[in-house]
């Protein structure tokens, strides 16, 4: 049995198509075939159902990519173990992280480098649902997500990081009123740029318009970020987000007026990881550098101004 074999395996499920693992495993599909033929007869069983017209795994085909998962798993911490020994780094944690959340994560992993040493880190931006995904099939560590949207279900482990605040935010091209906080109502005047409404933001967003009763006008739908972030600094358009969309560490103080939004319940993000077997000894003492650092705090330095500080009539941040 030689690894390559596991992980054509793995690439014919995770793409449903023989045609398409072969592609992404840069080899010929006939030699793809072959190999996993050659595993089956090594085994002893059939993996791959050839009779159904729709690609699936027999029942002991699921067991053996189980098993491939691991083992691909263990041969990649590994390789990691060895490289990270000739880097001198303490370790490396695989992060998924939500769209929305994109902008704590530098915080973790200051915090991370401050309290254990120098590391590598692998962070993706997933939704929801291909986090869940990727833990399960431990192509991740940990996830940073809406831990509402995680499965009731004792395979995983779900901490509280922090309540998610949507704010109106702007550049000084709208009259925002001098308050810190905004209603429904007056949200709805301003022309916006939304994410779209599959993600799970947008959602709650919905919900404050239609719990108020009233319809934004709404200019822009997009799932970039980017997107967004570029046509609302350049006054184009304004938006609703959570705080911790936009970047913690450059607050655009004097630039983006930010108002927090009333009555709004708010999303909980969370840390998730896999609960069937103990975290590695690096991937543990990461999930309690997370659990002990105050996101809040952190995005409240974002939107409000310190002690000593307040709003001028545009929204520009001014000394008392």
């Amino acid at each position: 049995m030689f690894l390559k074999q596991l992980h054509y395996l793995r690439e014919i499920d995770r793409l449903r198509s023989f045609s398409k693992a072969a592609a992404a495993c840069n080899v010929s599909q006939p030699a793809l075939s072959r190999a996993i033929r050659q595993l089956e007869d090594e085994l002893g069983i059939v993996i791959v159902d050839r009779k159904k017209k729709v690609f699936g795994l027999t029942a002991e085909g699921a067991r053996v990519l189980k098993w491939a998962h691991d083992i691909l798993r263990s041969v990649t911490e590994m390789r990691n173990e060895v490289s990270l020994s000739r880097q001198e780094l303490v370790g490396t944690i695989r992060i998924g992280v939500i769209p929305t959340a994109v902008h704590i994560v530098p915080v973790l992993l200051h915090a991370i480098k401050d309290r254990i040493g120098a590391f590598s880190a692998d962070v993706s931006v997933f939704p929801n649902v291909e986090i869940i995904e990727k833990l399960v099939t431990k192509q991740l560590d940990i996830g940073i997500m809406y831990y509402d949207q995680c499965p009731q279900a004792q395979a995983f482990v779900v901490r509280s990081l922090y309540e998610e605040e949507q704010v109106l935010a702007g550049t000084l091209a709208y009259d925002f009123p001098d308050a810190r906080e905004i209603s429904w109502e007056e949200a709805a005047r301003f022309p916006l740029a939304l994410l779209g409404q599959g993600m799970r933001c947008r959602q709650l967003v919905d919900i404050g318009f239609q719990t108020a009763g009233v319809e934004p006008v709404i200019r822009l739908e997009t799932t970039s970020l980017e997107l967004i972030h570029a046509e609302i600094m350049c006054g184009a358009l304004a938006t609703i987000l959570p705080i911790s969309s936009f970047p913690l560490r450059v607050p655009p103080m004097g630039r983006l007026q930010m108002r927090r939004l009333a009555g709004f319940s708010p999303g909980s993000i969370g840390l998730v990881r896999l609960s069937e077997h103990p975290p590695s000894d690096f991937v543990a003492r990461v999930w309690k550098v997370a659990l002990e650092i105050d996101f809040r705090q952190q995005l409240d330095n974002l939107c409000w101004p310190p002690e000593g500080q307040g709003l001028s009539g545009n929204g520009i941040l001014m000394e008392k």
